[in-house]
């Protein structure tokens, strides 16, 4: 999600069946695990995502994924610079 979101960079979600369009999800995905995403598409049988990279493809883009993949909305980011080791 590179150049907005970065590797380290903490992000707060909440739960929500309110999803829209351009909303930066964090969703479970069985082959990548969890993974920040943005939602570009939405059907009755799941959304479509996209990532904020435009050079980086993905097969995660081209899936239909479940909206019960989502777990929450992100609503806050603490940039990495404030991470502390």
């Amino acid at each position: 999600m590179a150049p907005n979101y970065l590797p380290e960079d903490i992000v707060f979600c909440r739960r929500s069946k309110k999803i829209k369009i351009n909303d930066v999800v964090v969703m479970d995905v069985k082959s990548h695990g969890r993974i920040l995403k943005r939602i570009c598409s939405i059907t009755d049988e799941g959304v479509y995502v996209k990532g904020d990279n435009k050079s980086y493809p993905s097969p995660i883009y081209e899936a239909l994924h479940q909206k019960i993949s989502i777990i929450g909305i992100v609503v806050f980011k603490l940039p990495s610079i404030f991470t502390f080791s």
